[in-house]
């Protein structure tokens, strides 16, 4: 299957066809409605007015929730640096504000969770904009005892290869220069974020899948990408086509 046009380079080697593993909860049913909705639609349009008020707070309050969530306090602080990891989460969270978003849906927030063997924690990658009047983005790792956000909409779960731990994802990411990223002008741009840490993993072989489907498993991850979630109902949740606005790795 052919890539779209609009897509980033893949840093992977094609093969055949791979299916990941998606899930939406206990009961949820898939449903990929709204097609005939423009793909230009805004994905996750920030509030305005709640990015005025967190810019309000002082400037030692931000300083200490990087700190609090920066990878640097994560190695100092968590029991679970070097814990084996054995499948790589992405999840799709509902960020509310459906009634100050363009479609009137609730804007989404992608981020990572790497599940623990033999634990019921994970632990989370997240790109995100601290600072309402900074549009650099802070990454944070914070360790967390539940393996499924109750913010998720979606979630889409790939294996790991054994013997991989949470440093060997974070090495990559600091090696790799993924932890330094420039968000959009409305504080968006976590889709992109995740589209290049997936191929970082991906191309060098983090995940249990053959070399030959890399290509096909990252362009089955990308349509993922560029849809916005949003829960109709307790057990639906319904898609609609999404741009992906891409921030800048600095």
């Amino acid at each position: 299957m052919g890539l779209r046009t609009n897509e980033p380079d893949l840093l992977v080697s094609s093969g055949n066809k791979t299916d990941g593993i998606t899930r939406l909860g206990e009961g949820t049913q898939w449903q990929e409605t709204d097609n005939n909705v423009r793909c230009g639609s805004s994905s996750a349009k920030a509030s305005k007015g709640a990015t005025s008020d967190y810019a309000a707070s002082t400037t030692s309050q931000k300083e200490a929730k990087r700190v609090a969530i920066s990878l640097a306090t994560f190695y100092n602080t968590s029991r679970y640096v070097n814990s084996e990891v054995i499948t790589f989460r992405v999840v799709v969270h509902t960020a509310g504000n459906a009634a100050k978003t363009e479609d009137g849906r609730s804007a989404n927030h992608w981020s990572i969770y790497l599940i623990l063997a033999n634990q019921t924690r994970t632990v989370r990658l997240n790109m995100s904009n601290v600072d309402g009047a900074d549009d650099l983005g802070t990454f944070g790792v914070t360790d967390h005892d539940y393996l499924l956000s109750h913010s998720q909409l979606a979630y889409f779960d790939y294996p790991v290869v054994p013997g991989k731990n949470v440093r060997d994802f974070c090495d990559l990411i600091e090696n790799q220069g993924r932890n330094r990223y420039r968000m959009t002008g409305l504080g968006n741009g976590c889709r992109y974020w995740c589209w290049y840490l997936f191929n970082d993993f991906l191309g060098n072989q983090y995940f249990a899948v053959a070399p030959a489907d890399n290509r096909n498993l990252a362009a089955q991850f990308y349509r993922r990408l560029e849809l916005k979630y949003h829960r109709e109902s307790k057990y639906v949740v319904n898609t609609t086509p999404s741009r992906i606005e891409a921030g800048q790795f600095v």
